[in-house]
């Protein structure tokens, strides 16, 4: 894709002033908008980054594919049909123009394409909210890149800047994006507000904890964990983010602003559930194609298994499992049918259980409604902050001290602290530990597939444990093949090895 100034300027102007959003917004009427009087105001430039945060909610990133995608890419979640949608999660070479290939490509690069018109033309603005728009811009750059390195690789397209429609992007070198989005976040850190200085009908923009969080999880990644560990100490200790009482309100309509989320894609809660009015589909994680709803995704054997490890307090099963599957034994109804109905329904009766945490739908004449929702896409949790401050801390040595905040989300949880369950362990026993808390904890939040890319556990072994993996090809199969249509676009571009 060309990120041209031509190009950029047109998705801007149509998609600007079809935003639906829950940030509180008068809009201009587009028919009074030119290129002449646009990018004039701090208004304008809140426009334009609302129409960055836009692309969030696009059909092909989180109103419904992207948390299917990377799910069915890790060993969380696995896809029954056999059609072409659904080859990279059984790691096969397909043809690279598929939906799945163009259409994260496409969002990413148009949300990169929208931020750049912010973060360019910011710098003849004058406003008390300048910085602080600018700022989110740069943190949604970074978001997107650190999305596209993490399915494509490092060698995609380069874009820093508006360009000319002539200026075809060149291919990244190893560590420069990287550098890019590190350099951005570390520019955006100082300028983003706190959350609590957001109002509520801010909900949902990037904060200096957001951007925080984001950067370490990208240190992260990089296995540099000394620059990891300060900014997440920073988020733990700047009191603005809490665990709520009860793992279950995380997904739940009724706390859609909460103190445990520290970045989120708002979507709507009220009005007509269709796409236009952005309401979240979760039909991908519905039990089944034929009761109404998309059954693409089912939690894998493995996911279900792990929370049967180990019993609460109380001496029941994780009570996180209720919350976060439909599984055998459930006594909750899920959409009016007990679990011994929807049980026959499953594709695959060797994978019974489906994920139940984004559900909360009804049954209507022997029909499931589409799984639309306003239940917001959570993309970073505080407890998952804990659990990365826990990790960088026992990577640094300090195995002691990060049993502390393994021990909050455990006994949230109604789980022993793990410091009275396994004191002593060393720094590979910990981690090990570290593992199975974050699958109990986020399974099906979409931070699976990149915990195994960080542990080095995105390869063929995983095979052990997940079918799916057992066509993976090391060396191939750890990123996706870039989409044809951008490599027919731009002689910059090489396709990556294997496809």
């Amino acid at each position: 894709m060309i990120i041209s100034k031509k190009i950029t300027r047109v998705l801007i102007l149509s998609l600007l002033f079809n935003v639906t959003s829950c940030f509180e917004l008068e809009l201009e009427n587009p028919n009074t908008v030119s290129e002449a009087s646009f990018w004039k105001t701090e208004n304008d430039l809140f426009q334009g980054v609302i129409a960055a945060y836009d692309a969030l909610q696009l059909d092909g990133l989180y109103l419904g594919n992207l948390p299917v995608v990377l799910t069915g890419l890790s060993d969380d979640g696995t896809g029954e049909s056999t059609n072409e949608f659904y080859a990279p999660f059984r790691f096969k070479i397909f043809n690279s123009n598929i939906y799945l290939s163009e259409y994260l490509w496409l969002h990413f690069y148009a949300m990169i394409g929208r931020s750049y018109q912010v973060i360019d033309n910011g710098s003849s603005i004058e406003g008390e909210n300048v910085k602080n728009i600018q700022a989110e811009a740069k943190f949604l750059v970074a978001l997107a890149y650190f999305n596209l390195i993490s399915v494509y690789g490092e060698n995609i397209s380069f874009v820093d800047r508006i360009q000319e429609a002539s200026d075809f992007p060149k291919r990244a070198e190893d560590g420069e994006l990287y550098n890019l989005i590190e350099n951005l976040l570390n520019e955006a850190i100082p300028e983003l507000r706190l959350a609590s200085e957001y109002s509520e009908a801010d909900y949902g923009r990037a904060s200096k904890g957001s951007a925080q969080a984001l950067l370490a999880k990208i240190y992260m990644q990089q296995q540099n964990f000394e620059e990891a560990e300060p900014l997440l100490m920073d988020i733990v200790n700047s009191n603005e983010y809490e665990l709520l009482p009860s793992y279950a309100d995380n997904f739940s309509e009724n706390n859609a602003v909460n103190k445990e989320a520290v970045f989120v894609i708002n979507f709507l809660h009220d009005g007509p559930a269709i796409e236009s009015n952005r309401h979240v589909r979760h039909q991908g994680f519905s039990p089944r194609e034929k009761l109404g709803t998309y059954g693409d995704i089912q939690p894998t054997q493995f996911v279900y298994e792990s929370f049967l490890q180990e019993l609460d307090v109380d001496g029941n099963p994780d009570p996180r499992l209720d919350v976060t599957l439909f599984h055998p034994g459930s006594t909750e109804l899920f959409i009016d049918q007990p679990y011994s109905w929807w049980e026959r329904q499953f594709r695959n009766p060797e994978i019974n259980t489906a994920y139940f945490k984004y559900s909360e739908q009804e049954f209507i004449d022997g029909f499931a409604t589409e799984f639309d929702g306003g239940t917001d896409f959570i993309l970073i949790r505080y407890a998952d902050v804990l659990l990365l401050y826990a990790e960088t801390l026992n990577e640094m040595g300090k195995t002691s001290e990060a049993y502390t905040y393994v021990d909050l989300v455990r006994q949230r949880a109604n789980m022993e602290p793990l410091s009275t369950a396994q004191p002593g362990l060393s720094k590979d026993q910990f981690l090990e530990q570290l593992k199975h808390e974050r699958v109990v904890e986020l399974s099906g939040e979409v931070t699976r597939f990149f915990d195994l890319k960080r542990w080095g556990m995105y390869n063929a072994s995983n095979a052990i444990r997940d079918p799916n993996f057992e066509t993976f090809v090391n060396g191939r199969s750890d990123i996706q093949p870039i989409p044809q249509s951008e490599l027919d676009l731009n002689s910059n571009l090489i396709q990556n090895p294997g496809y």
